[in-house]
């Protein structure tokens, strides 16, 4: 709270008598009680869905902040595996906690997650989907993830969506993951 906000709700308080605590939460109740009631969005879990999306695309900046002060370089093949690998891993990592049906059904649930930021055309959506499916994948190449994210490396849809998926707000940054693949799951 600027000091100004703060100067004027103390002089409020004082005037009505109040401690500035019982001010403060009288004001916030009011207004609770008035918007609130009147406001009532019953889409209530689509702008829940938008914060979220929003949250994770901030904790992906904040955690990636130092990466994101250096000068961005493209995906090298060997980051292109790590991320592969990670990707896969934690993939597996969720297949087998929520006892999914299959593999089909586990990615067709993941996807629900990454779709939402319409990055993937369907190239990609065939490669992840080979990735996330096949036995013995063959990763993601450097020129593939670039082509993928452009100059946004550390915000990767698939990251955001594995994060959104597996409720993770802990997931490393993108260059620890590209360091150090599924090594950080260990």
């Amino acid at each position: 709270m600027s000091k100004d906000l703060l100067s004027r709700v103390k002089k409020q308080a004082m005037r009505s008598g109040k401690s500035l605590t019982e001010h403060i939460t009288d004001l916030v109740t009011q207004s609770l009680s008035e918007n609130e009631f009147k406001h009532l969005d019953f889409n209530s879990s689509n702008k829940i869905k938008e914060l979220e999306e929003r949250l994770i695309s901030l904790e992906s900046i904040v955690r990636n902040r130092e990466y994101l002060s250096q000068a961005l370089k493209p995906f090298t093949n060997s980051e292109a595996i790590n991320c592969t690998n990670f990707m896969r891993a934690i993939f597996d990592q969720e297949l087998e906690k929520r006892n999914f049906v299959d593999k089909n059904q586990a990615f067709d649930d993941l996807f629900k997650h990454i779709e939402v930021y319409d990055q993937l055309n369907q190239f990609f959506i065939g490669r992840l989907k080979e990735i996330m499916l096949s036995d013995n994948p063959t990763p993601f190449s450097g020129k593939e993830l670039n082509d993928l994210v452009g100059k946004d490396k550390c915000n990767c849809s698939i990251r955001k969506g594995l994060i959104n998926w597996t409720g993770k707000t802990d997931c490393p940054s993108q260059q620890e993951i590209c360091d150090k693949g599924k090594k950080l799951l260990n």
